[in-house]
This record gives C-alpha cells, structure tokens and sequence, in this order.
C-alpha cells in the first residue's frame, strides 16, 4: 500500500506562510513528521509526497523518506491535478491524505483497514468551512462544498483510500476535468463523477476520534491542542 500525502499548496488563508503548512510545528514536531510516524507504524514505508510551494523545504526534511512529484502549476491548480501529476507513481492501493490534516492515528487505521474500493473518512458532526457529504444507504451520494450545512450528513476530513483496481476509473475521471479546464477543482469532483456513474463509494466514520484540517492561525492553535492531548493518550 502507498501512503499519497497532498503538499503542494501555499496556505493563502494563514496570516503568516512563509514555510509550508506540512512543516509547521505542532510543539514537538512538524505535521509531516507526525503523518510520516503514523503511516510507518501501519506499515506503510512507501510514500509518495506531491510538492509545490517551497518545496525544496520539504525535499530537505523528508529527504529519502518519500518519492516526490513536482506540482509545477501549484498556483493555479488544486488538489485534482496534484493528484493527476502523481499517477505514475501510484501502482498499488494508496491512502491519500491532505499534508496539513491532523488527525488521531486511529482514524488513519480504520481507513487502512477498510475493504472497499473506495473508502472516505467521515466525521458525522459536521463543520462548516469543510467538505460536506450526503450519505444514503449508507454510501456517499454526494461530496463537496455547496451541499447545505443543515441537510449534510458529516465531512470529509481529507483522507480517503482507493484500491488498486479503482486507480483507472479515479484517473480517467481526473483526466476528463483537467481536459475540460477544471484543473482548479477539487478531487472530490473526481469522486462525484464516479458516483454519477454508478461506481460505489463508501465511507468509514472517525468514531469521534480528533482531527483537525489546518487552514487558518485558530486551525493551528486547535492542533497544537489537540497533538497535545493525543501525545499525552499514547505515551
């Protein structure tokens, strides 16, 4: 299984970026390290890192740890061609998760361990500034921004897994919007194609286990609380 982690972004929210958000520290450590730590103690040694801003600072801290992939459009595109650009990289299951996700190791397992081709992790009480779901018949029917805050069944916190035999379907799909210009779009808008075709997409839910994804100075403020609080479970 490869571990995908999603780096390749500015951080145009944080009121001071000079360093990239994988690397901002959460008192004992960088968020790529604590991700790093956690795909290892799963097994998972095979990482691939899609880079970006600043992303020889990356380079130098993950140094051989990961294989990285050159976002060279980062400042114009999203998450969707981030992903695109990693293709030839991925030639196994992957997990893919956001660089600047922080999340409780468990929730990181319950993803590994799930056995469906497509499996996103879902926190059922539902925040508003991130992406929302619909879930019917227990499946996601439904994965993005516009869906109304009090008709969401929960969030997509950012991590997802896709088996191997799904990889063509996600990629023809991301190909189809990068060729329709939609290369800014968000990969879930990949996920929503598939729906509409018929494809399944399952979700495992975060059980009430923490997480944060860290787009603003409050988003660290609540990390740092919260690795705190994980740290201190774990030691």
């Amino acid at each position: 299984m490869i571990g995908l982690i999603l780096a390749a972004g500015s951080g145009t929210r944080m009121e001071v970026m000079d360093t990239p958000k994988c690397l901002m520290n959460l008192g004992s450590v960088p968020i790529i390290e604590y991700q790093l730590q956690c795909f290892k103690e799963f097994g998972i040694n095979d990482i691939v890192m899609v880079v970006g801003y600043n992303s020889k600072m990356i380079k130098e801290h993950v140094g051989n740890r990961a294989k990285f992939v050159d976002n060279l459009n980062y400042k114009t595109t999203n998450n969707l061609y981030s992903i695109w650009e990693a293709r030839d990289s991925i030639n196994d299951d992957f997990v893919c998760v956001y660089s600047d996700l922080l999340f409780h190791k468990e929730i990181l397992r319950r993803c590994i361990d799930s056995k469906n081709n497509v499996c996103l992790m879902v926190e059922k009480k539902t925040k508003k500034e991130t992406m929302r779901v619909k879930i019917e018949d227990d499946r996601i029917t439904k994965v993005n921004k516009i869906i109304p805050f009090e008709k969401a069944d929960g969030n997509f916190i950012g991590m997802a897994k896709f088996s191997k035999n799904q990889k063509e379907l996600l990629f023809d799909e991301i190909n189809a919007l990068i060729q329709m210009n939609n290369q800014h779009a968000y990969y879930t808008d990949a996920i929503e194609k598939l729906i509409s075709n018929g494809e399944i997409i399952n979700y495992a839910p975060t059980a009430d286990y923490p997480w944060v994804d860290i787009d603003t100075t409050d988003d660290l403020s609540e990390a740092k609380t919260i690795f705190k609080k994980i740290m201190e479970v774990t030691d």
